[in-house]
């Protein structure tokens, strides 16, 4: 069975898993006011690098998330069996509701861009192109 630990004396949330019951991962590009924003579906590996990407974090105080116009980051819908949770990832960290929210840092952006690179082959290159510039 799935199981998410937060520890509240290590700064990291640690994921444990029933590695015999892939997570699937659907990520979406928070981009568009009015349209539709694009998604696209994380492979078994890259939905696995997600997990332990995401898992290694340290714990941050909550921030808020902005709700601009514009490039607002990602959203990142998991299941695993019956278990299901969100991650909202944007400007340096990352918000995961799995329970009770947990707010972890990702100070130096890395998986804001690798989930920006996972996307590639789905967005529009103007589109990639213009989210990546954000991310300067």
């Amino acid at each position: 069975m799935p199981l998410c630990l937060i520890t509240s004396t290590v700064a990291e949330v640690i994921t444990v898993r029933d590695e015999s019951m892939p997570v699937h991962c659907e990520v979406e590009l928070d981009i568009y006011s009015g349209a539709p924003n694009p998604t696209w579906s994380l492979t078994d590996a890259e939905a696995d690098s997600f997990v332990k990407q995401l898992a290694a974090l340290p714990r941050t105080a909550p921030r808020q998330l902005s709700g601009r116009l514009g490039y607002r980051g990602f959203i990142v819908q998991c299941t695993e069996g019956t278990d299901a949770w969100s991650v909202h990832v944007q400007n340096g960290t990352a918000h995961i509701a799995r329970g009770p929210t947990v707010h972890v840092a990702d100070d130096q952006r890395r998986l804001e861009r690798w989930l920006l690179n996972t996307g590639r082959p789905h967005l529009k290159a103007d589109l990639f192109e213009f989210a990546e510039s954000e991310l300067q």
